[in-house]
């Protein structure tokens, strides 16, 4: 009946077509949110933090009403769909977006004990815990808790990045001035700041049951996608009217006093900054299933430092630290935000340039790292020797994997296409359909290779009890054929031999970063030092090639043709989903960016080595004489 709720669940995302659509909104929004800490510290707002955030809350929630009243006023102004959102203002969802709230109060009252450099690096850890509560709250009907493995790691290589960023301003935050409890109450105070900014996945939770509650009337004609979005905003803008509500208050408790002017800024800020921003990221967050795409909040600190840096708020000290620092930042949104290459090899090349380039550039800067890097005339002629040993453990180890991939697909091939015609001729009867259990044999191991290999043996022995003549025999030779391919995909994954594999790699790796020739300066310091970062990240990149192809022998060599029945070739992991869901140009466009990125990864570094082995002011020299 209309006007009745309705129980069906909405979709949460739209799709994994719009990655990078995904990635501008979010772009964007990092660059309003960077100008943040900046327009705290010029504004004054420091001074009174919880009155200067209230004005600011009121101007996002305003700017959020404002502009679902521009996109969405038959919503908006609908009698039905106001009762209900007033009726779940009072909820779990609307009291975390009131927690929320209270994030920019914390980090303007944090710059009263540290430096607000400091405190604007440790706000903006807030990504990691944003992906967890957020695929934890939306962990039904959408397919974010199964890249959240994946992204983790990834988001780990974007926190050391982070970590560096904050040792760029080593000279300001020390372990000496931590001991004063004036820097501890700072650093506490960012860091529940940044535990608030999470606190942001609360409105999805909000908008999407408000979704489920509206009336049939209401939704009719109007997609999923755009209703949660409305519902997200609004249950943004309610909290952060309640929030307003509750730091005024607050401030007024602790005796705050703010200047006209100060409020004034706070709520321009909120309207015209703020709250584009967190509509821009929600946005962001339900047009993809990429909940990585958080991950370029941790931007944010650097485009802030530049800025605070710009208008002399702060001096970035190590200026080396904090490109080492963008550089994990920028590598690691790039392997989770582009679908440039899915084989682990490709990302753990790109990782190990990252991380062998820093140990090279850190290992004579440090005296408990210098005392494991043993100086040695022999160095070159021990790495040779267990490189060669791990090249042709390697070489063998993956001929034999690629030999058995091929046999296993050319035998599964064959056998499907045998059954597959038995099933036509009626000798197999067509519902049993062993053919398809024959594919899901090719690709598995353990315990469902055995329970698909017992189905489809036991339909083959059904046909072969009533088959006669040429028939009986086809069926003889296919559950033979079966029989020999279950037994070779039985011989699995030999995990002592890859183990040993790592051990030796892991060594080759250790020598090469570990140690270095006894006496070296300028241009072969130099030449060593890109060695060491180009040769362990190819030697790690070999080792993790093998478990790409351990991965390639278990993916499937068919898969059902949704279009004409029956079963066609494996292109790939989107190509059931059909050619428009990934375009080529778009996968090509995304993989000459990754090469772009590990190229410039490789010139950062050789930038930084320059400078470490004095050669850089050389260079200089050296150009600047060339000059007329």
């Amino acid at each position: 009946m209309a006007g009745e709720p309705t129980t069906k669940s909405p979709t949460y995302n739209i799709g994994e077509g719009q990655n990078i659509k995904a990635v501008l909104f979010m772009l964007a929004a990092v660059m309003f949110l960077s100008f943040i800490p900046l327009l705290i510290t010029r504004s004054g707002g420091a001074e009174s933090p919880f009155l200067f955030n209230a004005g600011w809350r009121l101007g996002i929630a305003v700017g959020c009403l404002l502009t679902l009243f521009a996109l969405y006023r038959p919503i908006l102004l609908n009698r039905a769909a106001l009762a209900l959102a007033a009726r779940s203002s009072v909820s779990w969802a609307i009291f975390g977006t009131i927690v929320n709230s209270f994030s920019y109060a914390l980090f303007a009252w944090s710059i009263q004990f540290v430096d607000v450099s400091i405190a604007a690096i440790l706000l903006e850890i807030w990504p990691i815990g944003f992906i967890l509560l957020t695929a934890w709250l939306l962990r039904a009907g959408n397919g974010y808790r199964k890249n959240i493995r994946a992204i983790l790691p990834l988001m780990a290589v974007a926190l050391a990045g982070f970590g560096f960023v904050v040792a760029s301003q080593a000279e300001v935050f020390s372990l000496d001035s931590l001991l004063f409890s004036a820097s501890i109450v700072g650093v506490g105070l960012a860091l529940l700041g940044a535990l608030a900014n999470a606190f942001g996945a609360f409105p999805f939770v909000w908008g999407r049951d408000l979704v489920q509650k509206l009336p049939v009337a209401i939704k009719q004609n109007i997609g999923d996608a755009t209703l949660i979005f409305f519902g997200t905003i609004l249950g943004y803008a309610i909290g952060n009217f309640f929030g307003a509500a509750l730091n005024t208050a607050i401030g007024l408790s602790f005796g705050e006093t703010i200047a006209l002017e100060v409020l004034t800024t706070g709520i321009i800020s909120g309207l015209l900054l703020h709250a584009p921003a967190s509509m821009l990221l929600r946005k962001a967050n339900l047009i993809t299933n990429n909940l990585g795409i958080n991950a370029l909040a941790y931007g944010i600190p650097i485009v802030s430092l530049l800025w605070l840096a710009i208008f002399s708020e702060i001096g970035v000290v190590r200026p080396d630290f904090l490109v080492i620092g963008a550089a994990a930042i920028v590598t690691a949104n790039l392997l989770i935000n582009f679908n440039a290459e899915r084989l682990l090899g490709f990302k753990a090349l790109v990782i190990s340039l990252w991380g062998c380039g820093t140990a090279a550039y850190l290992r004579d800067q440090f005296d408990w790292w210098a005392a494991w890097a043993a100086k040695s005339g022999g160095y070159f002629d021990v790495l040779v020797l267990s490189a060669t040993v791990f090249a042709l453990i390697l070489s063998f180890r993956t001929a034999r994997l690629s030999g058995r991939i091929q046999e296993e697909n050319d035998r599964g091939f064959a056998l499907f296409e045998e059954l597959a015609e038995l099933e036509r001729q009626g000798v197999i009867a067509p519902e049993s359909r062993i053919s398809g259990k024959v594919l899901t044999i090719n690709r598995r191991e353990g315990r469902e290779l055995a329970a698909a290999y017992t189905q489809a043996h036991r339909s083959l022995n059904a046909a072969l009890a009533q088959a006669q003549g040429a028939d009986r025999e086809r069926l003889v030779t296919a559950i033979v054929e079966l029989n020999r391919l279950a037994h070779s995909r039985q011989r699995g994954t030999n995990f002592g031999e890859i183990c040993a594999l790592f051990l030796l790699a892991g060594m080759v790796v250790g020598i090469a970063l570990f140690s270095r020739p006894a006496e070296v300066s300028g241009l072969t310091g130099f030449l060593v030092e890109m060695f060491a970062m180009l040769f362990p990240a190819v030697i790690l990149f070999l080792g993790f090639n093998v478990l790409d192809l351990e991965r390639e022998r278990r993916s499937r060599i068919l898969e059902p043709d949704p279009e004409k029945g029956g079963y066609r070739a494996a292109l790939g992991e989107t190509a059931a989903a059909g050619a428009a869901a990934e375009p080529s140009n778009r996968r090509t466009v995304e993989q000459w960016i990754s090469i772009g990125v590990g190229g410039a990864l490789i010139v950062a570094y050789a930038g930084l080595f320059l400078h470490k082995w004095g050669l850089w002011e050389q260079l200089m020299a050296a150009a600047t004489g060339f000059l007329p």
